[in-house]
């Protein structure tokens, strides 16, 4: 091997970086030394710790807590794994937790520290070849080192065991192990010794007890912290993060507060100090560009890319898995259920939560609370996905098509109050209850809304969700009926239908407790689209919902503009209902004369109707 020494590089470029803005280069002594001395060693190998670890203080505290000497309740724990996303800052908290552990003098035989390139096609370092590293590392000339595998690794536990006694504890960090074959040989057997693992995958097996320490991406306030750290470390006169706190705020939510993005959006602000905070959230803000948008290079070879690391993560996963993983991109809302994506992968429910499970091992998805079936990615990983799916529209579409299908069956079938006529759909389960029908509404609620909203879905599947959302969901669909309306009657007057009246009878006491009469007023000009009847009987409602809230100035404008279009379509006695409304209204505002008036008209019109009758 030359001089002795192999130099095992940790390229930052795709991989794992965190909160660190470089990863250094270690030097691991792997040769046997010239002449017939001693080979080196190398028991003080960890690169740099991170500059700044923002917000870990928490989780480094867990951490630390897992490799200090003294044994826990359930007693010493020897292995510990750091398992998160791809630039979540893995190595930056196992190396801030590896010199602080050593500056608390707990390991006082030394540090030994093998990057394992888990996640590098081609260049992922074996368990065998891993433990040949570190007896070097521990000073074993090479023809010392045993032929076989086995051998190789009791001699490492050998090794461990003498150090121990002639030194005291030794801490092992592997990083970036891509599974549990990669470490499994270099758990020590000696229980002052600690071996300290991250990885992108939650590795555990039988044969690698693990410890496992999630690490999850920054709250907002620290994620936005660690850009204007940054900043500030670059030019302490940079001023920008704190002149422009939203827009500063909307980076870190773009960046989804995934460290290795924010580190990213830092490094370009770095590069052009000119450059406002808002015009890179603009940038950022574009969700089409935005995975190009977070790459950087600094011209001499080294390079951050979100979607070089994610790639890495994703070329790992089995066919079928990665198909999941782009499938549940067409998902239109913030989460999906298990049942859902079986619909889209047209899998049984049970392997289903296999591949999703796969996924959530991976950190490339989350089942968010645990145990409750429901699946998120992170913004960035969605985008990645997403960008995949694009590749396979033939896929997609036929997935987006059986999605739908699952979401207006379902709704149908929990229906409380609805018909069923007119309605193309497939066979579903029927829910035993009441209450695991409104269970299923509640939980589906954002995606219904957001399939209902969705530009692919087609009219007669908007009404129908429109429907199922306004019949079940009540007052968490106030804040939406507006969009709701709009898109139905677009719907029926594009179809030529003359359903609207209906649907929009369906609609109004949902939309009528949005207490915002925009909707109202935009239909002046579309009588062509909408009958007044029908507009009349949505602001009638709306002026009734308004005055059961309490709202009363709003249910007033509200009857106002009914009584205009029922005096203009000639209809007595819905004028008769509106004004006995009105007379209730002013009645509860102490407006007695007006309550008087509209109370006294309104008799005068149903008198006359009784006596026509």
């Amino acid at each position: 091997m030359g001089n002795g020494e192999d130099r095992v590089r940790n390229e930052v470029s795709g991989s794992e970086a965190g909160n660190v803005f470089q990863a250094g280069t270690m030097h691991v002594a792997l040769g046997a030394a010239v002449g017939g001395g001693p080979a080196p060693t190398a028991l003080a190998s960890l690169p740099a710790p991170p500059v700044d670890l923002v917000g870990r203080g928490e989780v480094s505290e867990a951490l630390l807590a897992l490799l200090a000497p003294s044994a826990g309740d359930g007693g010493p724990v020897l292995v510990s794994a750091v398992a998160g996303l791809a630039g979540v800052g893995k190595t930056a908290l196992a190396l801030y937790a590896a010199h602080e552990a050593v500056r608390r003098g707990w390991f006082p035989g030394g540090v030994l520290y093998v990057p394992l390139r888990g996640y590098r096609p081609g260049a992922a370092v074996s368990g065998e070849q891993a433990v040949g590293a570190l007896l070097r590392a521990l000073g074993v000339r090479d023809h010392d080192v045993p032929p076989t595998a086995e051998e190789q690794a009791g001699l490492y536990r050998s090794e461990l065991a003498r150090r121990a006694a002639e030194a005291g504890a030794v801490l092992v960090l592997a990083d970036d192990a891509s599974a549990a074959e990669q470490v499994a040989p270099l758990v020590p057997a000696d229980s002052c010794h600690r071996l300290l693992v991250t990885s992108r995958d939650s590795l555990h097996s039988p044969g690698f007890p693990a410890r496992l320490v999630p690490l999850g991406v920054l709250g907002s306030t620290e994620a936005g912290e660690l850009v204007a750290t940054a900043l500030r470390r670059a030019r302490p006169e940079d001023g920008r993060a704190a002149a422009d706190p939203q827009a500063l705020a909307a980076i870190a939510e773009h960046c989804g507060h995934l460290p290795l993005a924010l580190q990213i959006a830092a490094a370009l602000l770095v590069d052009d100090p000119g450059l406002p905070l808002a015009d890179l959230a603009e940038e950022l803000a574009d969700t089409g560009s935005r995975l190009d948008a977070l790459r950087h290079g600094d011209g001499g070879g080294m390079s951050l890319a979100v979607a070089g690391a994610f790639e890495l993560s994703y070329r790992r996963l089995p066919e079928e898995t990665a198909r999941v993983l782009r499938l549940t991109t067409v998902n239109p809302g913030p989460d999906v259920s298990t049942e859902a994506v079986a619909v889209l992968a047209e899998l049984g429910k049970p392997a289903a939560r296999r591949h999703l499970a796969a996924l959530a091992r991976a950190n490339l998805l989350a089942e968010q609370p645990v145990g409750s079936g429901r699946w998120r990615a992170h913004d960035l990983v969605r985008l990645y996905a997403a960008r995949l799916m694009e590749a396979d529209g033939e896929e997609a579409g036929a997935a987006w098509s059986r999605l739908l299908g699952y979401y207006v069956g379902h709704g149908y079938a929990a229906r409380r109050n609805g018909e069923q006529e007119d309605i193309q759909r497939p066979e579903v389960a029927r829910f035993p209850d009441e209450a695991s029908a409104d269970a299923w509404l509640r939980a589906e609620f954002d995606n219904l809304m957001a399939s209902l909203d969705s530009s692919v879905a087609d009219h007669r599947t908007r009404l129908d969700l429109a429907r199922i959302l306004t019949d079940h969901l009540g007052v968490q669909f106030y804040l939406t009926a507006l969009s709701t309306a709009q898109l139905v009657i677009k719907a029926n007057a594009e179809r030529g239908t003359g359903r609207v009246s209906a649907t929009l009878n369906v609609l109004r006491d949902a939309l009528a407790m949005l207490g915002r009469l925009d909707w109202a007023r935009t239909t002046e000009g579309r009588r062509h689209t909408i009958e007044p009847p029908t507009k009349a009987a949505v602001l009638t409602s709306a002026a009734g919902m308004l005055f059961q809230a309490g709202r009363y100035e709003e249910a007033v404008e509200a009857g106002h503009h009914a009584l205009v279009v029922h005096r203009a379509t000639g209809d007595r006695f819905e004028e008769g209902v509106v004004l006995s409304l009105l007379g209730l209204v002013f009645g509860s505002m102490g407006r007695l004369k007006e309550a008087a008036d509209a109370l006294t008209q309104a008799l005068a019109i149903h008198q006359g109707a009784a006596a026509g009758a």
